[in-house]
Parts: C-alpha cells; structure tokens; sequence
C-alpha cells in the first residue's frame, strides 16, 4: 500500500497537482487526497502546500518525492533484470542528450547501436545539460551525454570526444572582412549568438572576454542550428561548434576563420552514468557502443565496467 501511495504521489508533483495526477492514474480526486493525507500522516509532516490548483513540494516533500522515484526505478529495474532472464537480448534504455548532441552526436551512435542489438529499444530524452545530470542520478535516466564534462559524486563523466568553437560566416560576407582577422576586429563583427543565459553563451563570453572582447550581438536564438542558418544567409558571424558547422563547412555553405591572437576554443563531449547504476545488458550494451564508436581506452570506463570478466554482452549476440 506504501509503495502504492509512493507512486501517486510522484504522479501528484509531475501532473502539477491532484485533479491532473487523478485523471492521469484513472481515480478519483478524494482518492489521490485520501493517498496523499495516507503519506503525511505517516511521515508526520506536511508534503505539499496548495497554491490554486496547483501544489508546491515542503522540504519534507521534496526529500521524499526524490526517494520515491529512486524506489521507482528500483522497482523498474527489477521488473526489467526478470524480463531479461526469459527474454535475452530484449529489452529498453533511456538515454538523456542535450539538443546538439541529440542533433549531431547521437545519431550515428543509435544507428549502431540499434544494427547490433535490434531487441533493445531506446527511449531519447533531450533537455538542458542539469536535466540529464538529475536523471542519471535518480536512475530516470541509465545514461545521458552532454556537452561538457560533469564533475559529481554520484557519477561518472567520461570524455567522448573534443569539440572545437569555429568562428563561422558566410561565403558572401567573408570578401567584406579583413583578410587576416586580429582580436580587435571581433568587436566590429555582428553576431549571431546562442541566447542567454546558457552554459554555452557564458563559456564563449567568458573566453572572449578574457582576450579583452566585447562581441556586438546582433540576433540571439536558442538553437545552434538556427545560428548556423542565419549565419548561411548573410546576417553576420557566429561561434559554433565543429560538430555542428563542420558539414556546412567541408560543403562550402560556411568558412571557418581563423583569428590571430585567439586561443583554441573547445568543449568535451562526455558520456554520462551513474556510480553504481542497474548494470543491465541494454546498459553494457549502450556502453560498449559508444565506447567502441568513439574508442575511449579502457583505462577511462567505469571500475566496475572494466573489472566484470563478461563486460562484453555477449546475450545480445
């Protein structure tokens, strides 16, 4: 019955509040509140304050709300080490990617993944880089990659792959700069920039900022391939990432420039996954396929990936 009451309550913060989460779950409204009254009177403390028809979490709320989806996903997890057993080489994955890597980076990887493990599904969630980092600890998610490395306790962030800035413009547009661009031309450009605030927009401020630039943005957008559009069609210069502009590059639709005085700008592309997550197959499966696309060497894996004598799946072979 706990755990029962356990689950509504997820539902309760997820939907936003109880009319919603009754809909979602196929009760009625007094049976949620019924529940939810259930929970707080055996915890002794209030979990949820209303605010119109929508419920704000107490700091006893939001404790037990973390703990119960972790019993969630044990649960989960179960479920999915028995289906296992009666069905070798089945089975799903949830996988978290933030919007470039999901564009760029992923699909290569899943095209992989999906020719040598084709009982495996896999379930793509794409959010900002704090989202894949909450869902790998709380096991919403068996693994995410991300833009930047992540350093935290609970998980390990192990680097894929290096990822340049590229100054990027329009083949039209590049006769009417300088030939050799120096530091102080850059504040004379017009840029099309990654919004803020974002990790991204912050990082290459702070770089340009150091080399005593002040860049004139002139359109802000919050995907790196509307930048790259905009840029395409003339409307000034943007710092992208390789993985993003280099096809546009090597096809001739954009010219990477080089900036005298500029240090090399980069990211790390890294695979995210949990310290001691569910190791199951579709997990070493996801792992060894992206290790392998990306030949991260073996002393870079996860202890307990590199130490278990089977670390190759060889169920889904």
């Amino acid at each position: 019955m706990v755990l029962t009451q356990l689950n509504t309550f997820v539902r309760i913060v997820d939907a936003g509040g109880i009319t919603r989460a009754a809909e979602q779950l196929g009760l009625t409204q007094p049976a949620v509140t019924k529940q939810l009254r259930a929970l707080e009177s055996d915890f002794s403390a209030p979990l949820v304050v209303r605010k119109g028809r929508h419920i704000i979490l107490t700091p006893a709320g939001e404790v037990l709300y973390h703990h119960a989806r972790r019993m969630q996903n044990l649960v989960d997890q179960a479920y999915e080490a028995v289906q296992e057993i009666n069905r070798p080489g089945q089975g799903e994955i949830r996988v978290g990617a933030v919007s470039t890597v999901a564009l760029f980076t992923l699909p290569r990887v899943l095209s992989s993944f999906t020719q040598e493990f084709p009982g495996v599904r896999v379930h793509v969630h794409i959010g900002e880089i704090q989202q894949a980092l909450d869902g790998v600890i709380r096991g919403d998610l068996a693994v995410a990659i991300t833009t930047v490395p992540i350093v935290h306790p609970q998980v390990e962030s192990i680097p894929l792959f290096s990822d340049p800035v590229r100054l990027v413009v329009a083949p039209s547009r590049r006769d009417l700069l300088p030939s050799r661009l120096e530091l102080a031309d850059l504040a004379k450009l017009e840029f099309i920039s990654y919004q803020y605030p974002s990790r991204f927009r912050s990082f290459i401020d702070g770089v340009l900022e150091q080399q005593g630039v002040i860049p004139r943005v002139l359109m802000e957008f919050n995907s790196h391939e509307v930048v790259k559009s905009m840029v395409k069609v003339g409307l000034g210069v943007a710092m992208v990432p390789d993985s993003v502009a280099r096809e546009d590059i090597d096809q001739g639709h954009l010219i990477a420039l080089e900036v005298s005085g500029l240090p090399p700008i980069q990211r790390t592309t890294s695979f995210l996954v949990a310290k001691e997550p569910h190791r199951s197959h579709p997990l070493q499966a996801m792992m060894r396929t992206v290790f392998n696309h990306y030949q991260v060497p073996p002393n870079l894996w996860p202890h307990w990936y590199r130490s278990q004598s089977n670390a190759e799946p060889s169920s889904f072979n």
